[in-house]
């Protein structure tokens, strides 16, 4: 609301402050465990901090970081500053990232299983390369002026310069090309890599260079493909023409005027003489020529394609597993379904049956079957550490329909089911990186059996043998892959191929052979080894790729994955060995578009020959290094009447935020200070926020402009709790927060005044909240929860006296429906508001029906039903300036009905929303605006709204 003239806003001038503060609150991160120990290795480059008990790995960090720190930097032409590293091994999550907010990265160490992302390299490794190249990326922006911005705004105005100028396909897409040119392995050299973009490209063609970068509901164009893909395509494309250092020279030209409109473009087209989309549509033109070019000739094997549920999207079938009735069991995902087991019958005499729809599954490429129960891995967390989760498994028995947790709080992932469907195996990863496979009792999940790993080998998607006697499992070790054979009774393994670079995986037993995925001849296809001769074969070639495969119970059927222009299908062949090729036969069809890059780079991997100097071991002090200053920036607030300058700081281990500052409020032309600290290493939250400065307004009073100003200052203090309880398909939170807050006014010298008018004295308040949410996960087009519920209660009062007295409770709930087409959503929202109107009213937390200006009762019950839907997907470019991606429909009926002591008033509006979800000048941060059309029927009067429902930040 704006200040203007206006007694209201005098009477509540020291509730907005409050308020105010109490909004302000500085954001919940995730954090470990509070009794974890820390420590830390410093190098001339780096500074490892780790946790206690990871110090192996953490000095093969420090020794591998400070390897690659000039091979990385080279072709950017750029030595970044030293860094600190953060090695998280207590989250079960595979990832990393380099911020500015503060100035670190974080490397997540428990290995993925997914083969696709890590390759043949170390995961560790990997990250060290790919995370490095993101430090390298930022300092390059330290240029120009970029680099003054950098030294009036700190870490924040760095880093938005930097992502708003360049685009996120640059980012990614390079540190991808780095980390395929400087080792052995690499996404660029994966021909799953690039599987969705080829397969849109040789099927449909190019898209718009808007709708590649900036996404679809209409095509599965992810940020893992504008990001990831598209991104290591045309920085690739850039290098093989135009030089290692080509990236270099626009990045410089960027960041000397980076807030220049469409400067990267710009830059670009200096550079080549294209400008960023020529550049991409030649990218794609000389990429697509390779792949058209790859499958010329090339034979391809019948098979048969399972039919499905009619599906209007993308949508994909994957990891099949047969039934004991010879259907087929898979897990089916898409731009319109969460990921969900379903059922398909191979001769199309029963629908798609579905079976059951899991909660966050842990990606581990892969399903488990026997005896018709399905076995699976998903996350659960801990309900305060956001930075410690696990990898639990569960149990679905299809003929029961029944499901069962069978661990809690473990690390397992990779379940396979024995032939007898009596026992699990499953690899445990702990929390300093031991691997081990775990053999439990499946009824139970009581371990029996842990296999000894003495080389701490990691190991992929492993698989009981048919007699349930042996394992079948890929191996990665510092020569690459292999697939070996582990027999449970004495722990020793057999390699049955060769060690190499290939990145291959998913291996399934049957007979004398071992089937897998192998992209030997550049596109993944199904291969066959004979156990006895080591000889290999190759199964299948599909025209984009063949992966996951499973064997009939009777041996004569064979089973995969197909993937298609509109995702992946279960396709099955009769399992014939008489049909295979030798693989000394098959002809080598690799694009190999990265070969230029590894020869811009020396032909090394840098990975080869790592030092293993032994660096001093300290303790890291969390205390010490609580405050971290990382920005200091004058910030304008969105409605451009304010400004604030100030100090931000926050630790390398997300304990403490703080900061500290000076705000103006150009409305009433005034100053004043304030300082927010969240300590957030104890199991509750502990905040405390001060502000103190001049008050200045201009009111009414009986028609008589009155100048009303104060001194005004504020300290509040509370704690939070923050809670997770999501186990399965519904994201479950729950925050709980106490504060007092102290208000004290002095200097209140306006000569006349309304009874509930502000004036000198002091307010002592305590502030509770209860929020709650139960939401079901979403699919990519739904515009809201299919199902949920959220609930929010508010009390505020003031129960230690003072120069004023106040009370507000309030209460709101919402609950989500599927509505009648797929992606609709029916709301439904009961409020209930109860105030004591004395000398001191606390804002209200309920939203008021549409239309209608808030006005104080001392109750208030409301409520409203909305329907909101997706009406279509234009993908629609207005040039370089805007792109739309949905346009969205609503209606909504809202009411209320306020009681004070002279009555009470009905409030009603009827309403319909059209917006538009559109992407500005090529920035990928989605704006949602509209109209709004409201009908109040009490008074019979319209009103027409402009809309901002989403502005992405």
């Amino acid at each position: 609301m704006f200040l203007k003239k206006s007694v209201l806003l005098a009477t509540l001038a020291v509730v907005g402050f409050i308020n105010f503060s109490f909004a302000q609150s500085l954001p919940i991160l995730d954090q470990n465990p509070t009794g974890l120990k820390w420590y830390q290795i410093n190098t001339p480059k780096f500074r490892v901090v780790y946790p206690k008990g990871f110090e192996s790995e953490a000095q093969r960090m420090a020794n591998t970081l400070q390897t690659i720190y000039g091979p990385v930097s080279r072709s950017l032409e750029k030595e970044p500053r030293p860094i600190s590293i953060v090695l998280q091994n207590q989250t079960a999550i595979s990832n990393g990232f380099v911020t500015l907010t503060p100035r670190r990265s974080e490397f997540f160490t428990t290995p993925p299983q997914d083969y696709n992302l890590l390759g043949t390299n170390d995961w560790l490794n990997l990250l060290a390369v790919h995370e490095f190249r993101h430090v390298v990326q930022f300092d390059k922006a330290l240029t120009g002026f970029t680099k003054g911005v950098y030294y009036i705004f700190g870490g924040n105005g760095l880093s938005l310069i930097a992502n708003l100028s360049v685009p996120g396909w640059f980012w990614e897409g390079d540190a991808v090309g780095a980390e395929t040119a400087l080792t052995s392995s690499g996404r660029g050299r994966m021909p799953n890599f690039s599987l969705e973009l080829r397969t849109y490209l040789l099927e449909k063609g190019a898209f718009s260079y808007s709708k590649a970068y900036l996404g679809s509901y209409k095509d599965y164009v992810t940020p893992g493909f504008s990001r990831y893909k598209l991104g290591y395509y045309i920085t690739t494309y850039m290098k093989r023409e135009y030089g290692p250092n080509a990236w270099s020279r626009v990045l410089n030209r960027t960041y000397n005027f980076p807030l220049l409109p469409f400067v990267f473009s710009n830059a670009i087209k200096k550079e080549t003489g294209k400008r960023v989309e020529d550049l991409y549509e030649v990218t794609m033109n000389n990429i697509g020529s390779k792949w058209r070019e790859q499958l010329e000739g090339m034979p391809i094997t019948e098979a048969e394609t399972l039919p499905t549920a009619q599906n209007r999207v993308f949508t994909s079938y994957e990891y099949p597993q047969f039934l004991s009735d010879g259907r087929i069991l898979a897990q089916k995902y898409g731009m319109a379904d969460v990921e969900t087991f379903v059922v398909l019958n191979p001769d199309g005499s029963r629908k798609e049956e579905k079976v059951y729809v899991p909660g966050i599954v842990n990606s581990g490429g892969m399903l488990s079957v026997s005896k018709d129960v399905l076995i699976w891995s998903e996350r659960t967390f801990d309900p305060r550490w956001g930075m410690k989760d696990y990898t639990i498994l569960k149990l679905y028995d299809l003929k029961t329909k029944q499901v069962r947790q069978i661990t809690r709080k473990s690390r397992l992932n990779v379940p396979s089911l024995s032939p007898d469907g009596q026992k699990i195996l499953a690899l445990q990863v702990s929390v300093n990186n031991e691997y081990n496979f775990v053999i439990l009792d499946s009824r139970t999940g009581q371990e029996l059996q842990k296999l000894s790993n003495p080389g701490n080998h990691f190991y992929i998607m492993p698989r009981w043998s048919p007699d349930g006697q042996q394992i079948v499992a890929v191996k990665l070790a510092k020569e690459g892959k292999t697939i070996e054979l582990i027999d449970i009774a004495t722990g020793k393994g057999r390699e049955i191929i060769p060690y190499s670079h290939m990145n291959i995986a998913h291996p399934v037993m049957n007979g004398d052979y071992v089937y897998f995925n192998s992209p030997y001849n550049g596109i993944d296809n199904i291969h066959a080894v004979h156990i006895q001769t080591g000889k290999e074969y190759k199964v299948t070639s599909r025209k984009y790729g063949a992966y996951n495969p499973a064997i009939s119970p009777d041996g004569s059927t064979l089973a995969f994955n197909d993937y298609t222009v509109d995702g992946f299908r279960i396709a099955t062949m009769p399992n014939n060995p008489g049909t295979w090729t030798p693989l000394e036969q098959v002809e080598d069809r690799n694009v190999n578009y990265h070969a230029p890059l590894v020869e811009q780079e020396g032909n090394h991997n840098i990975l080869d020959s790592i030092p293993t100097n032994e660096y001093q071991i300290n303790r890291f002090s969390k205390g010490k290094h609580l405050f971290n200053p990382y920005s200091w920036s004058p910030i304008i607030s969105s409605d451009a009447r304010g400004l604030t300058l100030s100090l931000a700081s926050q630790d390398i281990l997300s304990t403490l935020q703080a900061e500290a500052g000076l705000g103006y409020n150009a409305n009433e032309q005034t100053a004043n200070f304030f300082a927010n600290v969240s300590y957030q290493g104890l199991y509750p939250v502990l905040d405390a926020t001060f502000e103190s400065g001049p008050r200045n307004v201009s009111l009414t009073i009986d028609e008589e402009e009155q100048k009303d100003t104060w001194k005004e200052s504020n300290l509040m203090l509370g704690a939070r709790l923050p809670f997770n309880f999501t186990h399965d398909k519904y994201i479950q939170t729950l925050n709980v927060s106490a504060h007092t807050s102290l208000t004290l006014v002095d200097g209140y010298d306006l000569p006349r005044r309304r009874f509930s008018d502000i004036s000198n004295g002091s307010m002592q308040a305590m502030l509770y909240g209860l929020s709650y949410r139960r939401l079901h996960k979403r699919s990519i087009r739904d515009i809201a929860p299919r199902w949920g519920q959220t609930l929010a209660l508010n009390f505020r009062h003031t129960p230690f006296g003072g120069d004023f007295q106040g009370q507000l409770f309030s209460a709101v709930g919402n609950a989500y429906f599927p509505g009648l087409g797929k992606h609709h959503s029916f709301h439904i929202r009961a409020q209930y508001q109860q105030e004591d109107q004395s000398n001191y009213r606390f804002s209200s937390s309920i939203l008021f029906p549409r239309g209608h200006e808030y006005t104080s009762h001392s109750q208030f019950y409301g409520g409203s039903a909305e329907y909101r839907l997706p009406l279509f997907n234009p993908d629609y470019a207005l040039g370089r300036w805007f792109y739309f991606r949905r346009i969205n429909g609503g209606l909504f009926y809202d009411v209320g009905k306020g009681e004070t002591s002279q009555g009470s008033k009905l409030y009603q509006s009827i309403g319909a929303d059209l917006t538009t979800e559109f992407c500005f000048m090529r920035l990928p941060v989605p704006l949602e605006m509209g109209m709004r059309t409201i009908y109040f029927p009490d008074t019979n009067q319209w009103n027409f709204q402009f809309l901002v429902i989403e502005v992405g930040f």
